[in-house]
Order: C-alpha cells, then structure tokens, then sequence
C-alpha cells in the first residue's frame, strides 16, 4: 500500500468512528431530553391533579358558604324566631311580663364658640 492510500484508509476510518461517536452522543442526549420530557409530564399532571382537588374543594366551600347566608336570612325572619322560640317552650312577651327600660339622658357639654375678630 502507498502512503497515500494508507492515509486515506486511515481517514475513512475516523471518519466511521468519529460517526459512530457522533451518533452515540446523539442518541444519549435525545434519551436525556426524552426523560426530561417524560419527568416534566408526570410533574404536570401531579400540578392539575392538584389544582382539581383544590378547585373542587374551593367549589364545596362555596357551596357552604351560600348554605350558611340561606340559614342566615331564614334565622333572621321574625316568624322563624318566633316558631323556634315555641318550639323551645319560650312564650311570647306581653305587657304584663315586659319591662321597659328608659335610658337617662347623656347631657351635653356646651362649648363657647370664638367670635372672630379678636373678642372671646
């Protein structure tokens, strides 16, 4: 063999192995982006897992919270007070057992205004 052939045998040669590397290197990078993209989709179906149970529970609070303004309203009828309040044995209140109470008046304190001008 020449000396030229030799050198090009000797470049086809690293030629395959520098491809064979390439390919290499290429095929562990896109396994390494595929379980990245696998490990990023498992987080994000845990994050809309997640933020479901979190609508839905927000959803059932809600639910209770318009609950308790409906007992709210209906505690609040007079009628209701007053059936509850049978139904407790209460009586309702007449004359005869009613004490009004009057409030004392609060007096108050008179201030003296300044005239302007310089007079007090």
């Amino acid at each position: 063999m020449s000396v030229r052939s030799r050198l090009v045998s000797l470049i086809d040669s690293a030629q395959k192995h520098g491809v064979g590397i390439t390919i290499a290197l290429l095929v562990v990078v896109w396994l390494a982006m595929a379980m990245t993209i696998i490990t990023n989709q498992y987080k994000v179906r845990e994050l809309v897992n997640s933020i479901e149970q979190e609508q839905e529970q927000s959803r059932r609070l809600q639910d209770e919270w318009r609950e308790l303004n409906i007992e709210l309203a209906k505690a609040t009828l007079p009628g209701y007070i007053a059936e509850t309040a049978t139904q407790m044995g209460l009586e309702p209140a007449r004359n005869e057992n009613t004490v009004i109470l009057q409030p004392k008046p609060v007096p108050r304190f008179v201030t003296r205004s300044r005239q302007t001008g310089g007079q007090s």
